[in-house]
């Protein structure tokens, strides 16, 4: 039995991003098999073609049934990206239930640590969530994004969570709003687990303030680096959020289309490593894969807020 199946929705778009995830998740994880769903012909036609050795890929059409494909024509495919994540989640569950624990993660995640933390808070839960933990710029983002993110959604397969991750599924299906909705109480697939620790029971709200860090929360706390290990103040980050960072080339970014990064440690500690990662990602599949044209953002069509160089040589940014 292997300790974690993780899964993951990847579009061509995100590639290089999951790519990045991926190298992260052979540094720090242990035993664990990762269960991508392929969005594109084109993410399968790369993939398939690496020698991974923890990775299990299947297509839209090893998932998909009449309901699916009724939400995929009503919807945009970004939404549909969405809608998927429960769906998936749910299908690996049930035909790959050989694994302790199970879990959704965001192409855009990167470990900095050994993902085993976040269940070890709590070995008998039967679902994890991340709190947003919103720093004071985000806290009106509450009433839009909603109180749990769903980058990382975790769970311990038993009744319970089989019947949590059901019902999420069937809501995506149904509807998966692009655009946030606050009058509903809806976001996506997001703000349909936060009805899950009143609803089901043996509910964990992730507490280490290392897990799902983010452009939202990251002010709060104190960033250094000790032995090699990044830290909050003084806990160590088990994963970061790089949500609303733009490629733009190979060595050029925007870390965050809606956001302006003060914190300089924050940008050399957390963002330059991982930047240097997608561009390692990004130069592997341009020289074995040079057809693959996709995840780059024109320049000129991402707000200038916070645009950064990382030179040839993984050099200082700016």
């Amino acid at each position: 039995m292997d300790t974690f199946h993780f899964t993951t929705v990847v579009s061509r778009d995100h590639l290089y991003k999951f790519l990045a995830m991926n190298s992260s998740l052979m540094e720090n994880a242990g035993d664990y098999k990762l269960y991508v769903l392929c969005a594109d012909n084109e993410v399968y036609d790369v993939l398939r073609t690496i020698p991974f050795k923890n990775i299990v890929l299947l297509r839209l059409e090893d998932i998909e049934d009449e309901a699916l494909l009724q939400a995929r024509a009503n919807r945009l495919f970004h939404a549909y990206c969405w809608t998927l994540k429960p769906v998936f989640l749910s299908h690996v569950l049930q035909f790959y239930p050989d694994a302790q624990y199970f879990a959704h993660l965001d192409a855009d995640l990167f470990f900095f640590s050994d993902p085993a933390a976040l269940f070890a808070e709590k070995p008998d839960a039967s679902l994890y969530l991340t709190h947003h933990r919103n720093a004071r710029d985000f806290e009106h983002f509450y009433s839009i994004t909603g109180v749990y993110n769903t980058g990382f959604v975790g769970c311990r397969r038993d009744s319970t969570s089989i019947a949590a991750i059901s019902e999420w599924a069937k809501k995506c299906v149904e509807y998966c709003p692009i655009k946030e909705e606050p009058q509903r109480g809806l976001f996506g697939d997001q703000r349909y687990v936060e009805g899950w620790p009143d609803k089901y029971e043996n509910v964990h709200i992730v507490t280490s303030i290392g897990a799902n860090a983010a452009l939202w929360n990251i002010s709060n706390y104190r960033v250094s680096r000790k032995g090699g290990q990044v830290l909050l103040n003084n806990v160590p980050l088990i994963f970061y959020h790089f949500s609303g960072l733009s490629i733009i080339s190979r060595y050029e970014f925007n870390l965050c289309w809606y956001y302006h990064i003060n914190d300089e440690k924050v940008v050399s500690l957390i963002y330059h490593p991982y930047l240097e990662r997608l561009s390692a990602a990004i130069g592997g599949v341009q020289e074995f894969f040079p057809w693959f044209k996709w995840g780059f953002s024109d320049r000129k069509s991402v707000p200038n807020t916070h645009y950064y160089v990382l030179d040839s040589g993984y050099g200082i940014g700016k």
